[in-house]
């Protein structure tokens, strides 16, 4: 495949991005939606250059100044728009595009078929279809969109048909054995190959100390009669340990479940084989024998030897007498003697072990090992360490009594003084960075460690790149006190900041829908650059749930002294769709569908219309969501509703106008107004009612994806007019917290009062699987509902085995008459659940007791599918 000449430089095909009377950007390829051309000018063009040249889809980029015109050209790589694979059958498309790093919307930076097809061929040689034949086509349009396919033509699988082994005198079958090559298994190559170093180390087990091993290749062949070990894959151990028809069977299963053509022409006698082939050169097969030896065995005095590793040659031989005499002067045999001779491949070594001299430390006599003295020593000095002694040293001295066969030990234990750290001062005005020194010498004084040192140095550096001092340095003098047994450290540092730099260039990059206006929304601005608006304004393209990719680099101009920051952006689809499916014993079988378009007009409205269904209740909603409307402290939510319910004494029928529209205090919490106009039909009576109100809400995630600690609060004032006129004031928390890793702890707490002509279906009750359960559905309030309420909940979930969970829980609540004080009438009950979570949500089943006699008889029991809030 050619690669046509796009990805060269003739200027008539460069298609231009952006022109200013002194600057030009030329591309071979059109970039992707960005703000360079607002942005570009003579006076930052270098800035320019070197922020394109960071990005991954550029390949190269130069810059020519003539006749007072700045051009930049870029040449960009193909970007990948889509991949078609053919004839693949054992392998999934995914696997293969994962294997070929392929990924539709990523440059395409390898545009060389043969290499593709080469390495596409590895991938299933490593799966035993050795003969699979691969070809790719390549083709860029004028755009610079590359489309791929990839047409496969898998083969047969090849099964292992034992090893061969060139040059070797041993068995095959004995060898087969110790390298686990079992006849009638795929034939996987690349597992195969690495074979070669298992049978290096049989042959120096065996004693062939001069050998050398190495893989040719696999040898291939076709049946000639029927192959059933594809059916029973074996090894001659079979018959010592015939558990292993076990695994022998389930992997003739596997073969023929997941290669059933392959499988069932090697049964037929019409498959392929293939051999792996090694190639052995064996030398000499040597043996060595240990006379007089008794302390140590001759497995480990040959180990003690190295002479598997090293070979046979009088250096060798040298060594490994040496090597054995140290071993047991180590273990106090002082007047050990060591002879040997080779005969041959025969090695004969003679030992004279003595007696075992004894030690005598601290008083007490015993035997003489090295091993453990080292031991004892390095135990008292980490003993002085951790007492502050850090430069603590010591050594063994003995003095070896050869007529009584005794070694009198000492340690020789020098402690030295005791190194404290303490105190670290501070030369500055900055009180951030006075603060930072404030919260460590809390911790002093100390023993002296240089890790501490080294985190404030970390603490100090990052305070001054992640709030602009990027010219920032500090130094610092250490004045030693020295008392008699105690060296006292103090630190005096010395903060130079430099000067600030302030933000620069906010460069977006890489969308296709999304305006930059919109995009302006979202980014956190303030005159000096801080790590802080990076974090923030990542959160918030983040959050916006309108990309599912975001990269923020960042580059720094000391000539201007501004930080400029590139935004690279991928959007995320438009059209969006979720079907959910749960269960619980409370409303039954519950079905959520949810059909979407994001980023509408490119300014980050989003359309929602959702159906949700259950035993108990039927809802229709159309919703409109900006989370960044107009700026990005505002955000805005509205709906179209319908809405039917089934409560425990009536029915309700609701269809109506949702309006709310909310200000961010901080990046979590956020107040403002909300409206609503619904026509509410119940008990063969109507009311039509006018809502609104202000809130205020805080909703805190530790991770936007897998959150460990969520926190929860709202707070709403309600006044409703129309039909009827009343008013409502609610409170809501709900916070799940992990005390440990495995161990998360979490609780709700909610209450509300009403005043007015307050209709049953706003009115409180409680009871049920959300809300007091122990209790029926909305049996405490029954039947009218009451003005007041209080509710508490707590749960402990417990990790069990696996996925599975043990939940003990308590609830606590009350429904009152009365909308000024709390109600008098307060229910409890308590009880514990168990779970698994899935990939579908948690399964769990809870039994519950209410708090009143005989609660035994009473207890209730609930079964959910899903999550319940």
């Amino acid at each position: 495949m050619r690669v046509f000449s796009q990805l060269l430089f003739p200027l008539s095909l460069f298609l231009p991005i952006t022109a200013f009377s002194e600057v030009v950007i030329l591309s071979n390829y059109p970039l992707p939606k960005n703000n360079f051309e607002s942005l570009v000018s003579e006076e930052n063009y270098q800035t320019i250059v070197e922020i394109l040249k960071s990005l991954d889809e550029v390949k190269n980029v130069t810059v020519e100044e003539k006749d007072g015109q700045i051009t930049i050209k870029v040449e960009r790589y193909p970007i990948l728009k889509s991949v078609k694979v053919k004839g693949n059958v054992a392998v999934w498309k995914d696997e293969i595009l994962n294997y070929l790093t392929l990924y539709e919307g990523a440059p395409l930076k390898e545009t060389d078929p043969k290499s593709l097809e080469d390495k596409l061929k590895e991938l299933y040689r490593e799966k035993g279809y050795i003969e699979a034949k691969t070809k790719v086509n390549i083709k860029i349009d004028e755009l610079g969109f590359a489309s791929i396919e990839i047409e496969v033509k898998e083969g047969d699988v090849f099964f292992i048909g034992g090893g061969v082994y060139k040059g070797s005198s041993l068995d095959p079958s004995f060898l087969d054995e110790r390298l686990g090559i079992i006849k009638g298994k795929v034939a996987k190559e690349g597992e195969l190959s690495r074979k070669v170093f298992d049978l290096q180390d049989i042959y120096l087990s065996l004693g062939f100390w001069d050998s050398f091993v190495y893989y040719e290749g696999l040898q291939r062949a076709k049946m000639e009669k029927p192959f059933w070990r594809v059916l029973l894959p074996t090894d001659p151990s079979i018959e010592r340990r015939p558990l292993r028809l076990i695994g022998a069977l389930a992997e003739g299963i596997k073969n023929l479940f997941s290669h059933p053509i392959s499988t069932l022409k090697a049964i037929s006698g019409k498959g392929k084989l293939a051999y792996p082939v090694f190639y052995v050169y064996e030398g000499t097969r040597y043996q060595a024998f240990f006379e007089g030896n008794s302390f140590f065995s001759p497995q480990e005095l040959l180990k003690i030897s190295g002479l598997p590793q090293k070979g046979i040659d009088i250096f060798s031989l040298e060594e490994a007498k040496e090597s054995i005499v140290n071993a047991y002067q180590s273990k106090g045999f002082f007047d050990v003697e060591v002879e040997y001779k080779q005969e041959g491949e025969t090695i004969f070594f003679s030992i004279k072990e003595g007696q075992r001299y004894n030690a005598i430390v601290n008083g007490q006599t015993l035997p003489y090992d090295e091993e453990e003295l080292k031991k004892e020593v390095e135990k008292t000095i980490e003993q002085l360490k951790a007492q502050g002694y850090i430069l603590a040293e010591g050594e063994i001295k003995t003095n070896i009594d050869k007529d009584k066969k005794l070694v009198n030990v000492s340690f020789d234990i020098n402690k030295g003084k005791k190194q404290i750290l303490k105190a670290i001062n501070y030369i500055g005005n900055n009180k951030d960075i006075a603060k930072i020194f404030r919260e460590v010498n809390k911790k002093l004084p100390a023993i002296y460690d240089s890790a501490l040192i080294e985190q404030l140095n970390l603490r100090i550096e990052k305070y001054l790149k992640g709030n602009g001092y990027m010219e920032g340095s500090f130094e610092a003098e250490v004045m030693l006190e020295e008392e008699e047994d105690v060296i006292n450290y103090i630190y005096t540092y010395k903060v130079s900041e430099g000067p600030r730099y302030k933000a620069g260039l906010d460069l977006y990059y890489g969308t296709k829908i999304t305006s930059n206006r919109e995009l302006s929304y979202m980014t956190v601005r303030e005159e000096f650059y801080s790590e802080k608006t990076l974090d923030e304004t990542l959160y918030n393209f983040i959050s916006s749930n309108l990309f599912i990719g975001v990269k923020i680099d960042t580059f720094i101009d000391t000539d201007k002294k501004q930080v400029h920051r590139l935004i690279k952006l991928q959007e995320d689809k438009r059209g969006f769709y979720d079907l959910g499916v749960g269960y619980n014993s409370q409303e039954g079988l519950i079905l959520d569908l949810t059909l979407g378009l994001k980023n509408l007009f490119g300014i980050g409205l989003s359309s929602i219309l959702n159906y949700k269904s259950s035993e108990k209740r039927e809802t229709y909603s159309l919703n409109f969501e900006d989370p960044f409307l107009f700026t990005r402290k505002l955000w805005f939510k509205s709906n179209v509703f319908k809405d039917y319910q089934e409560r425990r004494v009536f029915t309700l029928n609701t269809q109506g106008f949702a309006l709310s529209m909310g200000y961010r205090i901080t990046r979590y919490t956020s107040f403002g107004p909300f409206f609503s106009i619904s026509d509410n039909r119940y008990l063969g009576t109507s009311a039509r009612l006018n809502k609104y109100g202000l809130f205020l809400l805080r909703e805190y995630k530790d991770d936007i994806f897998n959150p460990r600690r969520v926190h929860y609060n709202s707070l709403n004032l309600l006044k409703a007019s129309g039909d009827l006129n009343y008013t409502k004031v609610e409170l809501n928390t709900f916070y799940f917290i992990p005390i440990t890793t495995n161990l998360n702890l979490s609780f709700k707490v909610s209450g509300g009062s009403a005043w007015g002509s307050v209709p049953i279906f706003d009115r409180y009750f409680l009871g049920g699987l959300t809300n007091l359960r122990g209790y029926s559905y909305e049996e405490v309030g029954s039947p009218t509902g009451g003005k007041s309420f209080v509710f508490g909940r707590v749960e402990l979930e417990v990790p069990l085995k696996g996925s599975f969970v043990f939940v003990p829980f308590y609830d606590v609540g009350g429904v009152g008459e009365s909308s000024n004080r709390l109600p008098r009438d307060i229910k409890h009950s308590f009880g514990f659940g168990g779970g698994v979570k899935t990939p579908v949500g948690p399964i769990r089943l809870d039994l519950a007791f209410p708090g009143e006699r005989d609660f035994l008889k009473k207890f209730k029991l609930y079964l959910s599918v899903g999550y319940i809030y």
